[in-house]
């Protein structure tokens, strides 16, 4: 089937709908979520399809289609950014039942699947399904969606995804916080709901889709969906700065951009994007080359990860630096470079950034074992 009818490339969308986003940041910001206009914008864009199988009418776009799709949009506003990349949750559909898969686009074409991947639920056997109890937090997205995943432990066996209608949850209004405050990422909550077993699914396991996206392990998959934000976020933060300091002056009356310091630390935070937009876009490409044949090594996804964390830490440190040199005129909410570091400060707190996701790249960097789908 087909339903994802766009005339032009999903970049070319991406690059379309960015340029409008600066305009809406603070209607994002101040709303805790994005619009439904803009969300049925980029849904008929076909951007939260990205990774939906082509079988079920999404794109199952290459992994550098999707970072550059997520990385315009992100330059043009973080939160709506971050809400598409999580809003790739319809590509789990490739590790359900095919028919049962076939039975949610045929109810919601290209539906728009967030969800929260931590297995925070617990599960009782029933003899049509699990009964799932849980609370999740840090759904981004949540009150956008058609349908959310639910990470869950069962009785028995490791943990399993399930997904459940969004009318089949409750929503607890908890995301007030310092950044990404756009991306509406509440509690669910579910109690003794009925899941039909063939809406859970093993997502660490093999998918039920035979394209090579679907074969990239559990993590590998993630950070393919994360991967452009950091990128995004940094090009905005530096073409803000660049902006700035060709405006402003200091208290001796001399533009910024005038003063060796902030000459250098251009060229610096220039570099510095560029390095690990590089470095991200080798190691996605190699991991995409070697997929194309059969698995990506552990050593060329350990790459990836490595990469990924490196475009975060990339991105606090322009934040950092432009902060610090622009001043106190970028402290009012509406300077996007004040909300551009809340907003990466925020996204650093992602478990994909994290140490220990830092600690498995070395480990296989020196040859250890790490469980296949943590890498």
């Amino acid at each position: 089937m087909s339903v994802t009818k766009v005339e032009s490339s999903p970049v070319e969308e991406a690059v379309r709908l960015a340029a409008t986003l600066p305009d809406r940041a603070l209607e994002v910001e101040y709303g805790r979520t994005v619009p439904a206009d803009l969300v049925g914008e980029l849904r008929a864009a076909g951007l939260f399809s990205l990774m939906t199988p082509a079988s079920l009418g999404g794109h199952e776009a290459e992994p550098l289609t999707i970072v550059r799709v997520v990385e315009e949009l992100s330059r043009g506003d973080a939160a709506t950014g971050w809400t598409v990349l999580i809003g790739q949750g319809a590509g789990y559909l490739a590790w359900l039942d095919p028919e049962a898969a076939e039975e949610i686009v045929s109810v919601t074409p290209a539906p728009l699947i967030t969800g929260s991947m931590a297995p925070l639920g617990t599960a009782a056997d029933a003899s049509d399904g699990v009964r799932l109890t849980g609370r999740w937090p840090y759904t981004s997205g949540c009150g956008l969606s058609d349908h959310l995943v639910a990470g869950y432990r069962p009785a028995a066996g490791a943990p399993r995804f399930a997904l459940l209608p969004r009318a089949a949850v409750t929503i607890h209004d908890t995301w007030r916080v310092a950044g990404l405050r756009g991306t509406g990422s509440h509690d669910i909550e579910a109690t003794d709901l009925l899941v039909p077993h063939r809406f859970t699914f093993d997502p660490y396991g093999p998918a039920r889709e035979e394209g090579p996206l679907y074969r990239l392990p559990y993590m590998t998959y993630l950070l393919v969906a994360m991967a452009g934000f950091p990128l995004g976020a940094a090009r905005r933060i530096v073409d803000e700065y660049r902006g700035i300091v060709l405006a402003k002056r200091n208290t001796e009356r001399t533009l910024l951009a005038q003063t060796p310091i902030v000459q250098a630390e251009i060229a610096r935070c220039e570099a510095t994007v560029g390095a690990a937009r590089a470095f991200v876009y080798e190691a996605v490409g190699q991991v995409w080359e070697e997929t194309r044949d059969g698995v990506a090594t552990p050593e060329s996804r350990a790459r990836l990860t490595s990469a990924v964390q490196h475009a975060m830490r990339a991105t606090l440190d322009v934040a950092d630096s432009a902060m610090r040199a622009c001043g106190a005129s970028q402290l009012y909410d509406r300077a996007p470079l004040q909300r551009y570091f809340r907003d990466v400060q925020t996204a650093a707190q992602h478990i994909a950034f994290g140490l220990e996701a830092q600690r498995r790249v070395g480990s296989v960097l020196l040859g250890q074992d790490v469980p296949d789908f943590l890498i």
